[in-house]
């Protein structure tokens, strides 16, 4: 989130896992290693944790039997991408 071809870069990561075209595991390790990169707040980091740890569960199960939405899930790791390029422009 230093720039925004990053930023770029992780919503079009997004928007692929939601159309189904990116694997959940290479999506998490984005979100992970853009947010290191970043070096956001500790707050950010415990925040995403929460947001990739109900994906990882999520991807173990089919989604009929998992009670975390794909929908809800995608709006909120969108929803920190924007919290957090907000927060790495101030720094």
């Amino acid at each position: 989130m230093e720039n925004k071809m990053e930023v770029n870069q992780l919503t079009e990561e997004l928007n692929a896992w939601v159309a189904g075209d990116q694997d959940t595991h290479i999506l998490i390790m984005s979100f992970r290693d853009a947010c290191e990169q970043a070096r956001l707040p500790q707050k950010y980091s415990d925040v995403l944790e929460g947001i990739l740890s109900r994906l990882e569960s999520s991807s173990l199960f089919t989604e009929e039997s998992c009670s975390f939405s794909k929908k809800d899930l995608a709006a909120a790791l969108s929803l920190w991408l924007e919290k957090a390029q907000q927060a790495s422009m101030k720094n």
